[in-house]
C-alpha cells in the first residue's frame, strides 16, 4: 500500500490544521480499500510515533513488548538528551502474511525544533493473543 502518513505534531498554527482536516476525507477513503492487517499495522505504527514522541517507555515498551535491556537504555538516553521530539511517519507499504507484516516506512524526526535526519525504516510486526506488536525495528 503507497501513501497514509502519519504525522504526529504539537501546537500548529490554525492554518495547518484547517489544512489537515480538508485532507482528511481523501485518506479516509484511501483507508476503506485497505486490509484489516494494514489498518491494524498503522494503529500500531501511530502508537510507535507516540511513544517516541511522547517520551513514554511503557508504551514503547507496549508495542515493542521484547525491548532488550540495552534497547532500553539507548531509548531512555535518546529520551533524556532532548527537550522536544517529534516524528514524521510516512507508511510506504505494508506486506501481510496471515499473523505476520513488514512494514515499510519513510521517518523524519526532528529534535528540539531541527530537522536530524530523514531516513527509511522497517519494521516486522506480529500478532499475538495482545494484538500487534513490533518483533524487530530495522533500516
Amino acid at each position: 500500500m503507497r501513501g497514509g502518513g502519519l504525522r504526529r505534531q504539537i501546537a500548529k498554527p490554525a492554518w495547518v490544521m484547517a489544512a489537515a482536516l480538508a485532507a482528511q476525507p481523501l485518506l479516509a477513503l484511501a483507508a476503506t480499500a485497505t486490509k484489516p492487517q494494514d489498518e491494524a499495522v498503522r494503529r500500531l505504527v501511530a502508537s510507535y510515533a507516540r511513544a517516541i514522541e511522547t517520551k513514554d517507555l511503557e508504551l514503547f515498551r507496549s508495542v515493542k513488548p521484547n525491548l532488550s535491556a540495552d534497547e532500553e537504555r539507548r531509548l531512555r538516553r535518546a529520551f533524556e538528551s532532548t527537550k522536544s521530539h517529534e516524528v514524521t511517519i510516512n507508511v510506504q507499504a505494508v506486506e501481510c502474511e496471515e499473523t505476520r507484516c513488514v512494514a515499510r516506512l519513510m521517518r523524519r524526526d526532528t529534535l528540539d525544533r531541527s530537522i536530524v535526519s530523514s531516513f527509511p525504516q522497517t519494521l516486522r510486526v506480529s500478532q499475538g493473543p495482545s494484538g500487534w506488536v513490533i518483533e524487530e525495528i530495522g533500516r
